[in-house]
């Protein structure tokens, strides 16, 4: 069964409870360099998540933002009179 991808905000605090964990240094080295590699991949996964989500929010943006030019260049132009 394939493991389920967790939420953003599950990867988010998992990465502050490694932050919290590296910065004690309460840990084993080994320990330690385990949860700082964990912490690496949640970075990279957050960060391409981000990048995504930006993306997305640009696209959507210009793709409003012309429709409503386009429907403001309708209403400024004059109606044909007869």
């Amino acid at each position: 069964m394939a493991k389920k991808q967790k939420s953003f905000d599950e990867q988010l605090a998992r990465l502050r409870e490694i932050h919290t964990s590296l910065e004690n240094g309460n840990q084993p080295i080994e320990e330690m360099l385990i949860s700082y590699e964990e912490g690496m991949k949640l970075v990279a996964e957050l960060q391409s998540f981000l990048e995504t989500t930006e993306q997305r929010v640009i696209d959507i943006t210009k793709r409003y933002s012309s429709q409503t030019e386009e429907s403001e260049e309708d209403e400024d132009e004059p109606e044909d009179e007869e």
